[in-house]
């Protein structure tokens, strides 16, 4: 359970942490595209330019890496409640098994008389 909760804790952070790189790469894209379709200026390559498009590489990329530790993080929270669910079908199981046990069983054990000669 502590396990669960822990990893729900975790997607909701790179969830958050996802959302919190949406901003700046819209402004990084929109600042590369409006220097990049400049109307009567020359087009150039210089350090300005240069940084834009490493700098919307690099979010892009952590935006990547952030996604696929989350799509991870979902499969490990799927297989922790399948292990749950299984775990309570175990002891659910037991349970049923101890009651036909104690409670059915011993009133046909307690019937029956057994005289030792």
């Amino acid at each position: 359970m502590d396990e669960i909760t822990s990893q729900e804790k975790n997607i909701e952070n790179l969830k958050k942490a996802i959302a919190n790189k949406e901003g700046p790469i819209k402004v990084a894209q929109t600042r590369l595209q409006t220097r990049t379709l400049r109307p009567n200026v020359e087009l150039c390559r210089d350090p300005v330019q240069y940084r834009l498009i490493s700098e919307v590489g690099e979010i892009s990329t952590n935006v990547e890496r952030l996604r696929e530790t989350l799509s991870q993080a979902e499969a490990e929270l799927k297989g922790l409640i399948r292990n749950q669910l299984s775990l309570e079908e175990e002891i659910q199981v037991k349970e049923n098994t101890l009651y036909i046990d104690e409670v059915i069983c011993m009133q046909m054990r307690e019937a029956i008389s057994i005289n030792n000669f």
